[in-house]
């Protein structure tokens, strides 16, 4: 028995050498969880429950083992044969009435052979409700009784994870994207943060890196990046097609010195949004619709809200309405998963239906098994797409419908004639071998390079003596754009619009090409036609006179390839064609095939100018891509100037190529810093707003405009001629109104005298009729902005809603904004002082804000405010003045509204809790208002604390227990555990041995030590022995094991283990490979 769970330890832990031990507590089947009096009458209904864990890293068998009380009756069940848990799931187990006691009862679980796997501490739980017994997080065992918490249930439910970082030097780094899917041309943005900065001081000075590596479909890419002054970093991945982003899910891993962190996103043509559940409901499904007779079928129901100690019962039903299957699932954070397999015994074929009942809701789905049938041929074969682009992943599936064979001989090779090719490429050819499966099924894979030349046809080809099969697949540029079609002939063009002087590129496909003996190969002959059929002739010369002109056709030949397939390329000369529509004809043996292309004239622009962008609203760090066509003016350059937001000018230009230019420039990559003078009037600076791009020639004009947002793909772009806002949409009384807005600037000339327009502002109020207020007349910069600032006077501005007019030649934009005054005019009720405070309650520390004015607008001159604490054998007048200042008085100066705002800082001293009262002397009035200053609430203290160390290669290892203080709690060390993980060939020869400070071997496999075996045994799990004349508890697996693994505690519950020095040693040759593993758990101290 030892040698098979050796073996298993070796295929669970076989990854382990490359990846961190994770914080794992047991290394077993443990007891997560148990009611012991759960509501309801435990004598008449089962409603005792238990939850086990598993905390491996692998698939348990539970068969056979023990789930057992210990007290009163001493009940056990035993779980049936055939039951696994999965690493990281739950199971949950009802037995009979009274299975527990309510008192003192500590349940054990053992496994197939009698000896205990896990067992509770003495539990008690006389409440008779929802709550139960349950560790503090998932599978934590220290075997103490502070290992578990009496809380709500939550049975078949995580109790949690115990967040427990690793020992990267003190360094931690994280990394997200802003969205986990992304469509293509989107912008994709990454940022993170680092716990703190590194510096690299050898072999210079310099700071850390972070590494962001970005791998995904055929793509990889490294960028390099320092943290800001606040630790975060950020930065963009523009996902277009063209930078080489194509379709899949794309990992991103960084990392800052040892610390590393990952995600992933995908990026496609459409977003898969996941359906959420409304409350209350509840859906199954299965992972395919069709299944054949030998599948598993995997089902899986979601739910909304988990209801307690329920379960999901499913019943699967054949078309005959018999039950081929049916259980009981619980869920784990809201999922049910189960898996089914379809018996080959019998088969019945046709539409199988799934019910689910959870509690008092139901759902119905339904799946279709199919017969196997096989086709009438030797071997299938089948790719799974119809068409593909450069850089897809071809998958490549088959089978061998009559007669086994261990493998096919594959072929896969371009069909088209390189021959012809002028570019001296060989091809694309594989020449490899499939092995087939025991159900006669096989599957392969190749990429396609990403590569024009690898654009055409493949041939796949598998065969053997017993036959071949053959499939043709096409790779073309814009697989989304390809239309499969079952023409004998067809035939297609890049596109159905030339420009004159364009290349006409023709490709089309023979379905059943002619083959014959000899090498003569037949051709496809073109003709381009006019648009009533005739033929299209060009003039040349005669063949026998070599003197005057001959008519000839426009006529080609192709030569298909193996394939099918055929193409050629003509250039659409301005002295042969013109504007119009012709006929494209091509002609195989009796086969015919006729398509229409149109050719315009791009140049023909009636005396006016095509300006185009790329887009209309940009990015930080994007390119602006101007294309234009001029009017056949002769100019050879244009002339090509870019207003600013903030006015600046950048003059620049394009060279003219046959009418056309082309122009870019980068956005700035960041914004600029504000920049506001004292006087509150100048426009603030910034990259983002309405660009200008002036383009000119001597005789020739034209405007285009685009934006920079910080939001680009929410943001719009607005061309009216004159635009208005306010900076907020609600003011009080006694505020500053700004005014903001942009106008297109009027274009004058830069000779002679040029006076600008200004923008007229007017101030209106919003009710009829509507009386001006405030007027202002302003110039806007060179790139168009204008503000202004006005006053709101609290006499002039009573509370309601205001209109803003912006005039600009003749142009007007309106806006609103809404004004709240809370001064009472006309009433004839004395004036009183208003005071309030932030808050009623503050802690030693904090900053008292209190605010004031009088109920109606008056002059003030001064604020006496003083701050007193009170004592309790004080006299008040409760909220009212009954004396004159006793704390030190502060005097301030009133607003134009009458209004003042004071702080006071609390001193962070125990001695400043108290009741204060704070007194306004206003002149007209004194009045007082109080707070009380309260003790800071207690901070939870940490109960435990772990400190581990990984992957130790070296033979010796000291480990110091000791009390000490750890981020200001007094600990002491409670338990050590240990791990040492080798090869599977070396488990027998490396072995552990732990020494106490005095030399006494207590762990080993000499026959000298205290524990020289496994302690696990029927009925226990620790040795008890005595260390150095202490009591101390071990638990050891053994040393015939590839992971050796102890526990060292005290034998005392509340008891901790001496200051003392542990020596390990990992007894094994020079080149044997170990990794050892230790961690320390200190409890506080009270």
């Amino acid at each position: 028995m030892i040698r098979t769970l050796s073996i298993l330890f070796s295929i669970l832990l076989l990854w382990a050498f490359v990846i961190p031990a994770s914080a794992q507590y047991s290394n077993h089947v443990v007891i997560n969880e148990v009611d012991l009096n759960p509501p309801g009458d435990d004598s008449t209904s089962i409603v005792e429950w238990i939850e086990l864990y598993n905390p491996t890293d692998s698939k348990i068998d539970l068969g056979g083992w023990k789930i057992a009380s210990t007290t009163a009756l001493k009940k056990t069940m035993t779980i049936p044969t055939g039951t696994f848990i999965d690493s990281g799931k739950f199971l949950t187990y009802s037995y009979q009435t009274l299975w527990f006691a309510d008192s003192n009862e500590s349940v054990e679980l053992r496994d197939a052979t009698g000896v205990v796997v896990d067992k509770t501490p003495l539990l008690s739980d006389l409440k008779n409700d929802f709550s139960s017994w349950q560790r503090l997080y998932d599978g934590y065992d220290t075997d103490s009784i502070t290992d578990w918490k009496y809380v709500v249930s939550n049975a078949g439910s995580s109790n949690g994870k115990q967040v427990i970082s690793e020992e990267n030097g003190g360094v931690s780094v994280t990394i997200s994207t802003d969205k986990p899917s992304y469509l293509f041309g989107q912008t994709a943005i990454i940022s993170g943060s680092v716990s703190k900065e590194l510096v690299i001081t050898k072999p210079y000075f310099q700071p850390e890196k972070i590494v962001l590596s970005i791998t995904g479909p055929d793509y990889k890419k490294m960028i390099e990046l320092y943290p800001d002054m606040n630790l975060n970093f950020k930065t963009t991945l523009n996902l277009q097609k063209v930078l080489g982003i194509n379709e899949g899910t794309y990992n991103l891993s960084v990392t800052y010195g040892v610390a590393t962190s990952s995600t992933s996103f995908s990026v496609g043509d459409k977003i898969i949004i996941e359906d959420v559940l409304e409350p209350g409901t509840i859906s199954i499904a299965t992972d395919k619709l069709e299944y054949i007779p030998g599948q598993t079928l995997t089902l899986t129901g979601m739910t909304s809200e988990i209801i307690p100690f329920k379960g999901l019962q499913f019943t699967v039903k054949d078309p005959n309405g018999k039950i081929i299957s049916n259980g009981s699932l619980y869920p784990t954070n809201g999922k049910f998963i189960t898996t089914i397999f379809l018996s080959t015994v019998n088969p019945v074929y046709g539409t199988y239906e799934i019910i689910g009942e959870y509690f008092d809701k139901s759902a119905i789905t339904t799946f279709t098994v199919i017969e196997d049938l096989k086709e009438d041929k030797p071997i299938s074969l089948w790719t799974d797409k119809p068409v593909y682009g450069l850089g897809s992943t071809v998958q490549i599936t088959g089978r061998l419908n009559n007669v086994w064979v261990n493998s096919l001989d594959l072929q896969i090779l371009q069909t088209k004639n390189m021959v012809l090719s002028s570019d001296g490429d060989s091809g694309f050819k594989i020449l490899d071998l499939v092995r087939i499966q025991g159900d006669g099924t096989f599957s392969y894979s190749f990429q396609i390079p990403q590569n024009n030349l690898r654009l055409g046809d493949y041939r796949i080809t598998v065969s053997k003596d017993l036959g071949s099969a053959s499939i043709t697949i096409p790779v073309v540029s814009n697989p989304d754009e390809f239309i499969v079609t079952d023409d004998l002939l067809s035939l297609t063009t890049g596109k159905p619009v030339y420009d004159l002087g364009e290349t006409l590129t023709v490709s089309g496909f023979i379905k059943n090409p002619s083959s014959r003996s000899s090498f003569q190969t037949d051709v496809v002959n073109l003709s381009i036609l006019n648009e009533d059929g005739t033929p299209l002739k060009i003039i040349g010369l005669s063949d026998v006179f070599k003197q005057g002109g001959a008519s000839v056709s426009y006529q080609f030949t192709s030569i298909p390839d193996k394939s099918g397939s055929f193409s050629f390329k003509t250039t659409l000369a301005k002295n042969v064609f013109h504007e119009g529509t012709f006929l494209l004809k091509a002609k195989y043996l009796d086969l015919q095939k006729t398509i229409p292309i149109t050719i315009v004239d791009p140049l023909k622009l009636n005396d006016r100018s095509s300006i185009t962008l790329n887009k209309q609203i940009f990015g930080l760090g994007e390119v602006v891509t101007v294309n234009g066509i001029l009017p056949p003016t002769g100019d050879r350059s244009v002339s090509i100037s870019l207003t600013k937001p903030d006015g600046s000018v950048l003059n620049s230009g394009a060279t003219v190529d046959k009418q056309r230019f082309t122009w870019t420039w980068t956005t700035p990559i960041t914004e600029k810093q504000l920049t506001v003078k004292s006087d509150d009037r100048s426009v603030s600076k910034t990259n983002y707003g309405i660009y200008k791009i002036r383009i000119f020639t001597p005789s020739y004009g034209t405007d285009v405009f685009f934006k920079v947002s910080a939001n680009p793909e929410n943001d719009s772009l607005s061309l009216t001629p004159v635009y208005v806002t306010t900076e907020k949409p609600l003011y009080h009384a006694g505020e500053k109104l700004k005014v903001l807005g942009n106008v297109i600037n009027r274009q004058q000339g830069s000779e002679g005298l040029v006076i600008p327009e200004r923008v007229t502002i007017k101030i209106l109020d919003g009710k009829f009729p509507f009386k001006q207020i405030h007027e202002s007349q302003i110039y806007p910069n060179q790139g168009g902005e204008f503000q202004s600032i006005f006053e709101l006077p609290v006499t002039i501005f009573s509370e309601g809603e205001y209109i803003v007019n912006a005039l600009y030649l003749n142009k007007k934009a309106v806006s609103s904004f809404s004004v709240t005054n809370d001064f009472v005019f006309g009433s004839s009720e004395p004036v009183t002082l208003l005071l309030n405070t932030d808050k009623s309650q503050y802690y030693p520390g904090n900053v008292v804000v209190l605010s004031g004015k009088p109920s109606k607008l008056i002059y003030l001159e001064k604020f006496d405010v003083s701050v007193i604490k009170k004592s309790s054998d004080e006299i008040t007048c409760g909220a009212f003045f009954c004396g004159k200042h006793v704390g030190k008085v502060t005097t301030i100066r009133p607003s134009p509204s009458g209004s003042f705002t004071h702080e006071f800082p609390i001193l962070d001293l125990p001695t400043s809790i108290g009741t204060y009262e704070i007194t306004v002397d206003a002149g007209f009035e004194t009045k007082s208002i109080r707070f009380d200053v309260i003790e800071k609430p207690a901070v939870e203290r940490l109960s435990t604390i772990i400190e581990k160390q990984n992957r130790i290669t070296e033979s010796q290892i000291s480990i110091m227990t000791q009390r000490q203080n750890i981020d200001n709690y007094d600990v002491a060390p409670r338990v050590i555990s240990g791990s040492l993980l080798t090869n599977v060939v070396d488990q027998t020869t490396v072995n552990l041995r732990v020494t106490s400070e005095s030399g006494i071997c207590v762990i080993g496999p000499e026959l000298e030590c205290l524990v020289n075996e496994s302690t696990r045994k029927p009925g226990q799990i620790y040795d008890v022995v005595d260390v150095d004349g202490v009591p101390m508890k071990i638990r050891y697996s053994g040393s015939d094991v590839r992971l050796e693994k102890f526990d060292i505690l005290p034998e005392s519950s509340d008891g901790f283990l001496p200051d003392s020095l542990w020596n390990v040693d990992v007894v094994k040759d020079g080149d044997q490979v170990s990794r050892f593993y230790y961690k320390v758990n200190y409890k506080t101290l009270e």
